[in-house]
């Protein structure tokens, strides 16, 4: 029933998301359609106007001809039936281009029915007087355009117009007709061929996030092997990497915390066998009850306690239960402190605890408590593991503005795939569990927490004894 419901809201994603981009493309071409319109109407009334004014210059100059050629220097010779006569006229003629004489079209017969009916250029003009009135044609208004008509380089008079608001001219409302239908049937064809192509476009989109909310549901069932096909080089490509990368995490966390379980449950287990044994054999009589069986019970109670306290502490250091007072101190001394009590323990091992400390005193800002823990964790790791006979050499040295601790000891080193991984929380390098003071994995997690609210660093490479070199860098 979820898949169901899933797909079915894929499905409607996918139809939303054609939906959207046929709504913003029809939105789109309408107002493309709608701007086309518009910028043909007004291209058409512009060429249509632009065509009234090679009239209106040939009526201007076929005037000025006949002014000239009867050696007038007004228009008081031009009447209404002239006017009419030259307006008609000079949509075809211009008198200063041909070789018939101008008295053969005035004198042409001018019929009673075009006097009475003016087309409809005749009705937009107007012959004017100097003073802009008008003298035939249309009466002049504030949007009147004048031509003026000169004789001798003199205006006597004028032509005015107005500019076409409107097509007027049957044939002319005809062509805009047709052109605005030819970009409506195009507009309809572009929609239609947009929403076919839109299908394949939105199974592009959507398939990859299906794949992506398939592998989602697989983790949140814990299924963390689960890896999406990355095929595309895109943002959702780069998702379905994001994606196999968090799988990859949670994969590891998951064998990272069975390990860790595994782990602390044997070292738990491993101490409470001998508390357990050892008691029973004390009161069963077996051993005798006295100091020295008194002293291995003591033993393993400081080794569970251990375990517990690393628990604690990293578990504190999570909820931000770590508390941390800062206050000025000497390192060195602290440092030769913490580690007076270990020279005897790695001596019991076969191992040699070697400790330089610098002539100078190194003050650094910092809890002593967590630096000690810190010290105690690290001399503790070098001991544990390092066999015997070898060495442990603890170095403090003052560089700049920093104080570096290095800590180096002899054979066995870690791989190289170890070195990476050894401040990861529950991560041991070494793998068997028999090794007594082995741990579980947290000693080296909580030194690097302890670093890191110093504001210090902490690194971890192979020594050149044989064994492994921690050095760890604090601000002065």
């Amino acid at each position: 029933m979820a898949l169901f419901k899933t797909g079915s809201m894929m499905l409607n994603f996918k139809f939303k998301l054609i939906a959207l981009s046929l709504v913003f493309g029809l939105l789109l071409v309408m107002g493309t359609v709608t701007t086309n319109h518009i910028m043909l109407k007004n291209s058409l009334i512009e060429y249509v106007d632009q065509r009234d004014q090679q009239h209106l210059k040939r009526i201007k100059n076929n005037i000025q001809f006949v002014l000239e050629e009867k050696e007038q220097t007004d228009m008081s010779m031009i009447d209404v039936v002239t006017w009419k006569k030259i307006v008609t006229v000079s949509t075809r003629v211009d008198f200063t281009e041909t070789f018939v004489p101008v008295d053969m079209f005035l004198q042409y017969p001018f019929s009673e029915f075009k006097q009475r009916h003016p087309d409809l250029a005749e009705q937009r003009l107007s012959l004017v007087d100097t003073n802009q009135l008008c003298v035939f044609g249309r009466p002049t208004e504030e949007k009147t355009l004048y031509i003026p008509i000169e004789i001798n380089n003199q205006t006597v008079g004028y032509i005015g117009y107005s500019h076409r608001a409107e097509l007027t001219e049957a044939i002319d409302i005809q062509l805009a007709e047709r052109q605005r239908v030819l970009l409506t049937v195009g507009a309809i064809i572009v929609v239609l061929l947009s929403g076919l192509l839109l299908l394949p476009f939105g199974h592009y989109f959507i398939k990859p996030i299906e794949s992506i909310t398939e592998g989602m549901r697989q983790l949140t069932s814990g299924h963390f092997d689960t890896r999406l096909e990355v095929s595309r080089r895109d943002e959702i490509g780069q998702l379905q990497q994001d994606f196999n990368q968090l799988a990859i995490s949670l994969e590891k966390n998951l064998e990272s915390r069975n390990q860790w379980i595994a782990d602390i449950s044997h070292e738990l287990r491993t101490p409470l066998t001998i508390l357990r044994g050892d008691i029973e054999a004390l009161r069963d009589g077996v051993r005798p009850l006295n100091n020295d069986n008194l002293d291995l019970l003591h033993s393993e109670v400081l080794h569970l306690n251990r375990l517990v306290d690393d628990l604690y502490q990293i578990t504190l250091s999570d909820v931000g239960g770590l508390q941390y007072q800062m206050v000025p101190l000497e390192f060195g001394v602290l440092l030769k402190q913490t580690l007076e009590p270990y020279h005897y323990v790695a001596s019991e091992k076969g191992l040699k605890l070697k400790l330089n400390l610098p002539k100078e005193p190194i003050k650094v800002c910092g809890d002593a408590d967590r630096l000690q823990q810190m010290v105690t964790n690290l001399i503790n790791n070098s001991i544990a593991y390092t066999d015997a006979p070898g060495q442990v050499k603890v170095s403090l040295f003052k560089t700049n503005k920093q104080l570096k601790l290095v800590f180096e000891d002899s054979s066995p080193s870690v791989s190289d795939e170890a070195l990476g991984r050894l401040f990861e929380r529950f991560y041991r390098a070494e793998a068997s569990r028999n090794r007594r003071f082995g741990g579980a994995g947290i000693g080296l997690a909580l030194v690097e927490q302890i670093v890191q609210a110093h504001q210090g660093t902490i690194s971890a490479d192979k020594s050149p004894m044989g064994g492994l070199l921690i050095q760890i860098e604090l601000p002065l």
